[in-house]
């Protein structure tokens, strides 16, 4: 009976442990959902999304430590790589992602229609304590320019979101921070449909 007792606690602690390090792992890993438009339509014709070099920028600034703020780990570079490659795929009808410097022989050697030129990208991320409750602010600023063999378009966007919560009450900013970052990401995208598309009819016409 002793030694059923404790075979028992020990199945018990170890389940707990297996369920606590599972949740830990699920919670860390929870990605950032894009969020894209809906019933898109393809562009004919050939285009390339060019990646320039060393174009992202991280400012941050963390002024508390409440709500689990060191936990706060975002990969935006990604998400902004993301956001322009998944968006061009659905907009484009033949479509090639390109690494590098721009020159002028992308255009004609490849007789590319347009060419969407990804250009500095600027992440600004702001937490602070405020009486009972933590503030999170984030904003995006981002360059492209569309340029074909005659025109060129250039454009800057800028999308912002704030998260706040009483850091009394479950207050986590790796969470907040998500849904946060979700829906900046969704602005931006909106934004980048409509103003992509209007460049390359421009550049094109």
């Amino acid at each position: 009976m002793h030694f059923k007792i404790k075979k028992f606690y020990k199945i018990f602690f170890i389940s707990i442990l297996f369920f606590n390090i599972s949740c830990s792992k699920n919670f860390e890993n929870s990605p950032i959902i894009l969020t894209f438009p809906k019933n898109i339509a393809k562009i004919e014709g050939n285009h390339a999304l060019l990646i320039k070099d060393d174009i992202f920028n991280l400012k941050k600034n963390i002024s508390s430590d409440d709500c689990e703020s060191w936990a706060l780990d975002l990969n935006l570079e990604d998400l902004f790589l993301d956001t322009y490659i998944d968006l061009s795929k659905k907009m484009f009808e033949n479509f090639k992602v390109i690494k590098g410097e721009f020159s002028e022989s992308l255009l004609k050697t490849n007789t590319y229609n347009t060419l969407l030129i990804l250009e500095r990208n600027t992440a600004y991320l702001d937490f602070k304590t405020e009486g009972n409750n933590g503030l999170f602010k984030i904003i995006l600023d981002s360059n492209f320019r569309v340029k074909g063999n005659k025109k060129e378009v250039k454009t800057n966007l800028n999308s912002n979101q704030t998260w706040k919560k009483n850091i009394y009450l479950n207050c986590k900013l790796s969470e907040g921070s998500r849904k946060a970052t979700e829906q900046a990401f969704k602005q931006l995208i909106d934004q980048a449909y409509s103003n992509i598309y209007d460049s390359v009819f421009t550049v094109t016409r």
